[in-house]
């Protein structure tokens, strides 16, 4: 390719111009064979310059393509597009968004995202505008939107920034996915878990009532006629009697533990605090484990959620007198952002690196407490021991004093 045609067109139209206009001056003087040359070298350059044309043209004709390409995948794509100002204004938005809001996409167009938010959402969309105005280059959230026809619509966002001419963020873009139906399932699920959970806690009653009822009553009827025979056998077989019956006793008592650990009626008439703080009675008094329990937060939650956190608490305390080779665990009970957390801490052995990491009874209370929308974490602490969290999401709690030990 020659020189000339790396040339862009002005800078080849200048070139002709600035030697047409000096040959011109001088095309008296020109012989025929150096005016041939100079048509020849205009003919080269017009050839070159309709060249260049027609891969502008075809350039321009397929950015055109690309374009409406975009256009399509952007409207027709089944997740929402928004593109917002630094105001929190709508200055773009695919079909997709326009259909699930339930408005004519040009009248979205200068409308404040804000205002189809429903109210317990408008704090958290707040703080996510801001934090992705502050440089915050990717964030997932949730929200909660009502459509022009009143319907309510919950939306997974995905929420990104961007510069147009600065380095500070003056557009917001977001992903909206509608998840109201997977929404919907899950809150079935999770009502079909909390009526399980509710039976289950009822028949756990039944039995614990049976328990102390039926089973304590026959074994304390049981020692008084032990011991009303005892006075009348002689010494040799009595001092035998009384061995059974202070086993007898024993076992007694076990059944009443058994029957409270089972169902505790604190737990269902006081609250979740008195039912651990009964739990860890029991434990020092039959395993010799010291449990100490602190209540950051007076909760206020449902039977299901204090039934669930009971079970797992247990479980954990279990675990911590079957593995940590500790006598000594907390427990610690924190909530905020609609989350109740139970920390259960030992300074014990911890686990081991090769150690199955979940055992049958964590395995239960893991997949209970993911199925009513929490989670259990199990963490090594740096100093020894290990540390269980678990978490259900709860109402906002009541705020008490802080670190007072129960």
């Amino acid at each position: 390719m020659s020189t000339a045609s790396r040339l862009s067109p002005d800078e080849l139209r200048a070139q002709a111009e600035r030697r047409s206009a000096s040959n011109l001056s001088d095309l008296a003087s020109l012989t025929p064979a150096e005016v041939l040359s100079l048509v020849h070298e205009l003919e080269v350059h017009k050839s070159e310059l309709e060249l260049q044309n027609e891969e502008l043209h075809a350039a321009q004709e397929e950015a055109e393509t690309s374009r409406q390409r975009y256009l399509h995948l952007y409207d027709s794509s089944p997740t929402g597009y928004l593109t917002l100002d630094s105001e929190g204004r709508i200055v773009e938005a695919n079909l997709s968004i326009s259909a699930m809001l339930a408005i004519p996409r040009p009248q979205l167009i200068g409308i404040q995202l804000s205002a189809f938010l429903t109210p317990h959402c408008q704090d958290r969309w707040h703080l996510a505008q801001r934090d992705l105005l502050k440089g915050r280059t990717r964030m997932d959230f949730t929200l909660e939107f009502r459509s022009a026809e009143g319907g309510l619509i919950d939306a997974q966002i995905v929420g990104t920034s961007a510069s147009l001419w600065s380095f500070e963020p003056t557009q917001i873009q977001l992903v909206v996915i509608d998840v109201t139906e997977l929404r919907k399932k899950e809150r079935a699920l999770q009502a079909a878990v909390t009526a399980a959970t509710l039976a289950e806690e009822r028949e756990r009653r039944k039995l614990a009532a049976d328990l102390h009822d039926d089973v304590g009553q026959l074994l304390a009827l049981a020692s008084l006629k032990l011991h009303e025979w005892n006075e009348d056998m002689p010494t040799e077989i009595r001092a035998r009697t009384i061995e059974l019956e202070e086993l007898l006793e024993v076992i007694r008592r076990r059944t009443s533990s058994l029957s409270f650990q089972l169902s505790p009626p604190l737990l269902h008439d006081v609250g979740l605090v008195s039912a651990v703080e009964w739990l860890a009675e029991d434990l020092m008094t039959t395993h010799g484990l010291s449990v100490q329990v602190i209540e950051e937060q007076v909760l206020n939650i449902d039977e299901n959620t204090r039934v669930t956190f009971y079970r797992a608490i247990r479980e954990l305390l279990l675990n911590v007198v079957k593995h940590a080779g500790v006598k000594k665990a907390r427990v610690r009970i924190t909530a905020d952002e609609g989350m109740t957390r139970i920390a259960i801490e030992d300074d014990g052995v911890g686990m081991p690196p090769t150690a199955k990491r979940y055992g049958f009874g964590l395995v239960a209370v893991r997949d209970r407490v993911e199925q009513l929308g929490g989670s259990l974490e199990v963490t090594a602490l740096a100093r020894a021991g290990s540390k269980v969290v678990v978490s259900l999401p709860t109402d906002r709690p009541r705020r008490g004093a802080e670190g007072v030990e129960r």
